[in-house]
């Protein structure tokens, strides 16, 4: 069995709170990184965007300076998308990057965080040393927020509130009334609204059509979003912010400078212009995770509703935790991810990203073996 290394984890600032350790599994493993089959983080499984490899080497010539620190061409290309002007949106080094900032700049009495949630929410917050809360969504709901789950937000009266949508790790879509209630209320008490969209470009499109409107007509509404999901850049780190220009402007002093490196951005403004491989890849994600699901249900696991790259599925309690699981498939090459650290989930929550067919065979190689080797005692192998 596959021991993690606790100290590692530490040391790399909580990895525990992402999935995506290729390296750490491939080093403890003895085995090249890309014999891994990394199914924890939720990536494109068709990979990064055609010729993207021509576009990074052509800004090669160009890393003997700086990067261009307003993010010029990029920004326009984002406004452009949204039909936006620039000045509605702040990029960085992937979202997680913009998360830390925020919290940096929530100088507020109370913060709701409504879970589950990306564990990185929380973690900023507290190393800020912001006061939250959460907000736990029920399962039965598949962990989607109703209107009664907002009567009990708004009784304590947060100063900011904090929702991900597609939700984390669930993936289901809000409805949009009840995003439209959390915008208005928000407006009424003076509050900020945070909406994480890092997984929206894999929603239809009227759910991606939302947030333009809504930073134009509220300033205290900043909606987050990721370029590092969709087209597959995990390595490069990309990721943008969408708000009123008053706020953004605020907020971009406690940045980092020159936040978005040169490939990066060539990277950024190559794949927006991409819009066949975004229509392939919504079409080809939405087959592959129909797939996905009944190979999963078709092992005994209830799976939790979802419209995105990756499924929640539930073990039953009477057998292995996530944990263990995704201990044991870790040990045979292929990473998925246990959400018991999730607040809201359970032990007995385990996510798996999207995948192309012929992965969904390897990963079902030792997926039902691990959930099998705990209830006969047997090996994995």
């Amino acid at each position: 069995m596959l021991n993690f290394d606790r100290e590692a984890e530490l040391l790399s600032g909580g990895d525990a709170l992402h999935g995506g350790d290729v390296w750490g599994a491939a080093r403890r493993l003895g085995l090249d990184p890309r014999e891994i089959l990394d199914l924890s983080a939720s990536l494109n499984p068709l990979g990064p965007p055609p010729d993207l490899k021509d576009r990074l080497v052509a800004a090669l010539e160009m890393l003997c300076h700086y990067p261009d620190r307003s993010v010029w061409e990029l920004r326009q290309a984002l406004a452009r998308e949204h039909d936006l002007d620039p000045a509605h949106i702040m990029t960085g080094n992937g979202s997680t990057a913009l998360i830390r900032l925020l919290a940096r700049a929530m100088d507020v009495r109370s913060i709701a965080l409504i879970a589950p949630a990306f564990g990185e929410f929380g973690r900023s917050l507290a190393i800020t040393g912001r006061h939250f809360h959460y907000v736990i969504m029920q399962k039965r709901n598949a962990f989607l927020p109703t209107p009664a789950d907002l009567e009990r937000l708004w009784r304590d009266n947060p100063a900011c509130v904090i929702i991900s949508n597609p939700g984390t790790p669930a993936g289901g879509l809000a409805d949009p009334a009840i995003l439209d209630s959390l915008v208005l209320q928000a407006s009424r008490r003076r509050s900020w609204l945070i909406v994480d969209e890092a997984f929206i470009d894999f929603a239809p499109p009227e759910a991606q059509q939302w947030s333009a409107g809504v930073v134009q007509r509220y300033r205290k509404v900043v909606v987050l979003r990721s370029l590092t999901k969709f087209y597959c850049l995990a390595g490069l780190r990309l990721g943008y912010a969408l708000g009123h220009p008053d706020t953004l402007a605020e907020l971009a002093p406690l940045g980092e400078p020159w936040s978005v490196n040169s490939l990066a951005q060539a990277a950024g403004v190559h794949c927006l212009a991409q819009k066949e491989f975004a229509a392939l890849t919504r079409e080809k994600v939405g087959q592959w995770r129909a797939e996905l699901v009944g190979r999963l249900e078709g092992l005994g696991l209830k799976t939790i509703p979802g419209q995105v790259n990756y499924v929640l599925a539930e073990l039953p309690e009477d057998g292995p935790t996530a944990e263990m699981v995704a201990e044991a498939c870790a040990g045979q090459g292929v990473l998925v991810r246990p959400c018991g650290n999730f607040v809201g989930c359970s032990p007995y929550h385990l996510r798996v990203a999207v995948c192309q067919s012929p992965e969904q065979e390897r990963l079902l190689e030792v997926l039902k073996p691990a959930l099998n080797m705990w209830l006969f005692g047997g090996s994995a192998k």
